[in-house]
C-alpha cells in the first residue's frame, strides 16, 4: 500500500504544480460596449474594453435637424478622416420603419466597431491600444458645427488578474506569449508519458503486494 500511496501523492503534486504554473483562463467571447452620444457629450468619454468587444455609439440626441458623426482615428496619426480611419456617417436619433424595414437605408442611429482580428484584419497586438474619436455635431438649422473628443482603449483579453490590466505590452512579453503554446504542448506530452509510467507503477506495485 505504501507504494500506491506514494504514487498517488506524486500524481496529485504534479497536477497541482502544473495548475499553479499554467492556470486555466476562460476565453473572452466579446461583449457590446455602449457609448451614449448626447447633445453635448459622449458617455463614457474614455471607454475601457477588451479585444473581441464591440464599441457601439448610440445617438440619443432628439433635437430636430441635428446630426452626429463619429470619426475614429484608426492608426493614431492624429487625422480623423484618413483613408484607413472609421466614419459612422450621419447618425440621427431615430429611423423610420415600415413593417420592420427601414424606409431610408442610409439612416442610422448607431455605429459599431468590432475590435477583433477577423473584422479588423489586424494581428492581436496591433488591435490593443487607444483609439481617439471625435463626435462632429452639426445643426442644420443654424449651420453651426461642434466637436466632442474622446477615447476608446482596447486592452488584452488573456492572462486576466484582479485589478486593472496594463495597456502596454512590451516586446519581451509578446515573444514569451508566442513561444508559450509550443512549450505547453511539450509539458502536456511529458505529463502524458509521466502518467503512463506512474500508471504502470501502480499496477505492478499492486501485483507485488498480492
Amino acid at each position: 500500500m505504501k507504494v500506491k500511496e506514494t504514487v498517488l501523492a506524486t500524481i496529485l503534486a504534479l497536477i497541482l504544480c502544473f495548475q499553479i504554473m499554467f492556470p486555466l483562463a476562460s476565453a473572452h467571447t466579446g461583449e457590446m460596449f455602449t457609448l451614449i452620444v448626447r447633445e453635448d457629450s459622449v458617455v463614457p468619454g474614455n471607454a475601457q474594453m477588451r479585444v473581441n468587444d464591440t464599441a457601439r455609439w448610440i445617438n440619443v440626441d432628439d433635437r430636430e435637424n441635428v446630426t452626429h458623426r463619429i470619426l475614429v482615428d484608426a492608426n493614431s496619426d492624429g487625422i480623423y478622416q484618413g483613408e484607413d480611419d472609421w466614419d459612422s456617417g450621419n447618425l440621427t436619433n431615430s429611423c423610420e420603419h415600415i413593417n420592420g424595414t427601414k424606409v431610408d437605408e442610409n439612416c442610422n442611429a448607431y455605429f459599431d466597431i468590432i475590435f477583433n482580428e477577423t473584422t479588423m484584419n489586424m494581428s492581436y497586438y496591433n488591435i490593443v491600444g487607444t483609439y481617439a474619436f471625435v463626435d462632429i455635431i452639426f445643426n442644420e438649422t443654424s449651420g453651426k458645427t461642434e466637436k466632442v473628443y474622446g477615447n476608446v482603449t482596447v486592452n488584452p483579453d488573456f492572462h486576466l488578474r484582479a485589478g486593472f490590466q496594463d495597456n502596454v505590452i512590451n516586446d519581451e512579453e509578446n515573444n514569451n506569449n508566442e513561444e508559450r503554446p509550443a512549450f505547453l504542448l511539450f509539458i502536456a506530452a511529458g505529463s502524458g508519458v509521466g502518467a503512463a509510467i506512474l500508471g504502470g507503477m501502480i499496477i505492478f506495485g499492486s501485483k507485488e503486494e498480492d
